[in-house]
This record gives C-alpha cells, sequence and structure tokens, in this order.
C-alpha cells in the first residue's frame, strides 16, 4: 500500500515495483508467477477454502503435506500433515491462525 500511495503522489519508490509487490504478497500469486515463467515447483494448489477441496486435493497428491496460509510469512498458518486424521483440524488452525495475525485466513 506505501508502495502505491507514493505512485499515486507522484513520488518515486525505491524498490520493487508495485506490480511486483502486488505478484509477491502472498503465496498463491507468487506461485502463479514462477510456473508462468518457467520455474519448476514443487506440487501444490491455489488457495483451498473448503474442507472438501482440501481433501480432493490430499486425495490426489497424498501425504505428507505442508498446509500454508497464502498471505504472511515467518512460519505462521503452516502445518505439517503427516496423517489423515490431522488434516481438517490444520486446516482449520492454520487459517485461523492466518486470520489472526495477517486480516486473511485464505
Amino acid at each position: 500500500q506505501f508502495a502505491q500511495a507514493c505512485a499515486d503522489a507522484g513520488i518515486t519508490f525505491v524498490g520493487p515495483t508495485v506490480e511486483n509487490l502486488n505478484t509477491f504478497s502472498d503465496k498463491t500469486s507468487a506461485r502463479n508467477a514462477a510456473i508462468a515463467a518457467g520455474v519448476p515447483v514443487v506440487p501444490g494448489s491455489d488457495a483451498l477454502k473448503s474442507e472438501d477441496e482440501v481433501n480432493a486435493f490430499v486425495d490426489e497428491i497424498g501425504l505428507p503435506v505442508i498446509i500454508k496460509a497464502a498471505m504472511g510469512g515467518g512460519g505462521k498458518g503452516m502445518r505439517v500433515v503427516r496423517e489423515r486424521k490431522d488434516l481438517i483440524p490444520f486446516f482449520e488452525s492454520a487459517s485461523s491462525e492466518a486470520l489472526a495475525a495477517f486480516g486473511d485466513g485464505s
């Protein structure tokens, strides 16, 4: 938001462009940019929003998986799921933690 405010005010922001900041501000858009650029990435998904989507993804990929919130960093909203019984509780706790820390539970 700061870089955009600078651009809107005609002030030169020294750093990444507003477009770059927006592209890499969350894991999903950053992953999509890497794929579009031909960068190899590990198997993953766009943001999963429901228990059904999470279950379908794990049915396809298998375990273990890492659940990571799209926003934030520092390991917040990240859970390693090794057993199916942990999948939904870990999904819910990762989402809740991301919402509390970053205002976005996706």
